[in-house]
């Protein structure tokens, strides 16, 4: 263990185990404790995470998310972002489907914030085309009957009061083939003022 108290941290190599001092004077009697390397780099990597990039602002899908039967929007289970009031973000999703040809898809931006300004182009793409929509609200859905590959979504809000933002997906006639959202596909919101 370094005794890092008495050494200028440019001559020496932190590792884990290591013990800092740490001070807290929140204006009266200053108090410190030992702080380990592990959780110095853990409350760093927050704070430069938030500080540059906001919180995390990628989420993915980790298992395919399927609706069968069913043309009830219905969030994505994992892409869900957390907004402020007052902020302004920019957003994209980039979703990865498999669809038959007669449920088709149907994708909307959702949440329980609300929106000074909304805007997004939802595009669904088959095989061989795009086709898309531009939104100006929450829970503006796009969706067609066909044999759907991918989704993308982009988009801008100013935030009134903060909540969350999310996507969502059904299917846009009902059918017994599945409509899927596929392993991997992603959501990323980046705070922008």
């Amino acid at each position: 263990m370094a005794d890092t108290q008495e050494q200028s941290l440019s001559t020496i190599t932190p590792v884990d185990g290591d013990y800092f001092r740490a001070v807290d004077d929140p204006g009266g009697s200053p108090e410190s404790a030992n702080v380990t390397g592990t959780a110095l780099k853990a409350y760093l990597k927050t704070y430069n995470d938030t500080l540059y990039y906001g919180t995390a602002n990628v989420s993915y899908v980790s298992s395919d998310f399927s609706k069968t039967s069913d043309t009830t929007l219905a969030n994505i289970t994992g892409l869900t972002f957390t907004t402020v009031s007052g902020g302004k973000y920019r957003f994209r999703a980039n979703l990865f489907l498999s669809c038959g040809s007669s449920g088709g898809a149907k994708v909307a931006i959702s949440g329980t914030n609300t929106a000074t300004k909304i805007q997004y182009l939802t595009s669904l793409r088959t095989a061989t085309a795009w086709a898309g929509k531009v939104n100006t609200a929450l829970n503006g859905d796009y969706g067609t009957t066909a044999a759907h590959v991918m989704a993308i979504i982009d988009g801008y809000i100013d935030v009134n009061e903060g909540g969350t933002l999310t996507v969502q997906f059904a299917q846009n006639a009902s059918n017994g083939t599945p409509s899927n959202v596929l392993e991997g596909s992603w959501f990323e919101v980046d705070k922008i003022g």
